[in-house]
């Protein structure tokens, strides 16, 4: 109960911030040496980052839904317009991002059982991050399904394990021209439903867990912890936002996967 505890609270916490939720759960699992009935315990930890993500853009995503629906009402009108490119952007992100996850599904998979590999996209996520110094001037709202393609592939790519969904997300979106505060909105937006849909699919492997001696209520635990500490994240990752500080994640990325790379060598 205790290492679903800690595992919910390393998801919540890095599922949003760009350091890569996965690399943490697969390092921190090698630490405490919890078993890995496929990706049952990931699966079930990003469905709560997927749930508190869902709860604080509650409003948007209503509106996200209401812009893709007017488009076959016919209403019109500034705020509904701008909601329906950005649903869509979502949509088309959302579909990129599924058709490549399944069928790289089982390459994908393969690649969770190797830390120094893990650790080394870390470091590629650590120099992705420095790109974000650019300053762009488009709202989230001004995206449309053309973003959604770029976004999509980048979000794609982080299936790979140490690829930040969210760092990758938001490197894409800032340089399709978003200020840094929007293009993290985006990425948060984007996260709900992809995020979701691979804590679905990971779900396949329940029997694995219970096998390996997971109980609902420690599942429930660890999902509990991850909406918590994921709502907190994503308070926090606005406010760094804002203050233009992506970087200093990028320093971490670095030097967090240079010390797993050394540990594994040595070990």
């Amino acid at each position: 109960m205790l290492q679903m505890v800690i595992l919910g609270l390393v998801q919540g916490l890095t599922e949003f911030l760009p350091v890569s939720s996965t690399a943490h759960l697969l390092f921190a699992e090698a630490l405490l040496g919890v078993p890995r009935p496929g990706l049952l315990v990931e699966s079930v930890l990003h469905l709560g980052t997927a749930a508190a993500a869902a709860w604080l853009f509650r409003g948007d995503l209503l509106n996200l839904l209401r812009g893709v629906w007017s488009t076959f009402t016919g209403h019109r009108g500034a705020p509904l317009d701008g909601y329906r490119r950005l649903g869509w952007a979502v949509v088309v992100a959302t579909l990129i991002t599924g058709v490549i996850g399944v069928a790289l599904a089982s390459r994908f998979e393969a690649l969770f059982g190797s830390l120094r590999g893990t650790a080394l996209q870390l470091i590629v996520t650590g120099l992705l991050l420095f790109l974000v110094s650019r300053r762009g001037t488009r709202a989230a709202t001004d995206a449309g399904p053309i973003d959604g393609i770029a976004v999509g592939i980048a979000q794609a790519a982080s299936i790979i394990p140490g690829i930040s969904r969210s760092g990758a997300t938001i490197v894409s979106s800032t340089w399709l021209g978003m200020r840094p505060e929007e293009a993290a909105r985006l990425s948060f937006l984007i996260a709900v439903p992809s995020v979701a849909g691979a804590g679905l699919f990971g779900l396949k492997d329940y029997s694995a867990g219970v096998a390996a001696g997971y109980t609902i209520a420690q599942l429930l635990v660890g999902f509990v912890v991850s909406v918590a500490s994921g709502a907190l994240a994503i308070t926090w990752l606005l406010q760094v936002v804002r203050r233009g500080r992506l970087a200093l994640f990028g320093v971490y990325c670095i030097v967090a996967g240079l010390a797993v790379a050394l540990w594994v060598t040595r070990g």
